[in-house]
């Protein structure tokens, strides 16, 4: 049910981006949803009717080659789509500059293909396509396919509908994806903290005393220096880094540190 229920939502907030946002600026986003938003601007169809025409031959060759438990979310998703697109169409454009249009349309349509992604379904488009290429073509990845075709579609709306919506549109690419990342990953991202010291034992207790996070210690030995060494690797919320900095330089001001972004946890961590 709660898969059910994020797919219709994502859904929902995608169409919404699209009609709100996107398609009254001519801002092509790539995947069918983009040549939706070219055929709307050129000759008036309804991006859901072109959302449906291009996905329901992928769905066939899809269904075809790899079965309807590959296929069934992305066929739900996809119809959902549509229905969610002619549904929305009742909420006016929103009357801005093509600057903050791209943003939200890329906030909000970032936002609605995150909720469908976090539980396995697409949209179809250029990742069903990407999918199906890939299996007569193995040597080309997935992503780089679709980033290809994502790319000569955008080009396309550049060439029919003006560079300056085709430029903005990239603004909307680098948004949604990061929102995507937000959803897909949690907003609170961690650090992973690693200490090289020869005091790296007393660091990492008087860290675990402090910050009340475990610690993992590791016996190395330095290349250049020829000595015996220690490394903590300790993984900390963001708003602890500048105390865990401030602590291991009081005990050894000589101590080599790295910090790296977390972007999946699991186990206990919080």
């Amino acid at each position: 049910m709660i898969k059910w229920l994020s797919i219709i939502l994502g859904v929902t907030v995608m169409a919404i981006g699209l009609n709100s946002f996107l398609e009254p600026c001519s801002l092509v986003i790539g995947g069918a949803t983009g040549i939706a938003v070219i055929s709307e601007s050129l000759w008036g169809i309804p991006m859901s009717i072109t959302n449906l025409v291009i996905n329901a031959p992928l769905l066939i060759i899809a269904l075809r080659l790899m079965g309807f438990s590959f296929v069934k979310d992305t066929l739900y998703a996809t119809l959902l789509l549509s229905l969610a697109l002619e549904a929305t169409k009742v909420i006016p454009p929103v009357d801005t500059d093509i600057v903050l249009s791209a943003v939200f349309g890329g906030i909000l349509t970032g936002t609605g293909l995150g909720l469908v992604f976090r539980f396995g379904a697409t949209t179809g488009g250029s990742d069903l396509a990407a999918r199906l290429i890939h299996r007569y073509y193995p040597a080309f990845s997935i992503s780089r396919i679709m980033l290809v075709l994502d790319v000569c579609i955008i080009l396309g709306g550049a060439f029919v509908l003006g560079l300056t919506p085709a430029m903005y549109a990239v603004v909307t690419v680098y948004v949604l994806t990061k929102v995507i990342d937000v959803i897909l990953g949690g907003v609170d991202y961690a650090k992973a903290v690693f200490i090289i010291s020869e005091k790296s034992d007393m660091i990492g207790r008087q860290m675990m005393t402090a910050l009340k996070r475990g610690a993992t210690y590791i016996n190395c030995k330095g290349m250049y220096t020829d000595r015996e060494k220690g490394l903590v690797l300790m993984v900390v919320s963001a708003r602890q880094i500048v105390k865990l900095k401030t602590l291991a330089e009081s005990i050894d001001p000589g101590a080599f540190i790295i910090v790296n972004d977390v972007r999946e946890i699991r186990g206990d961590f919080r």
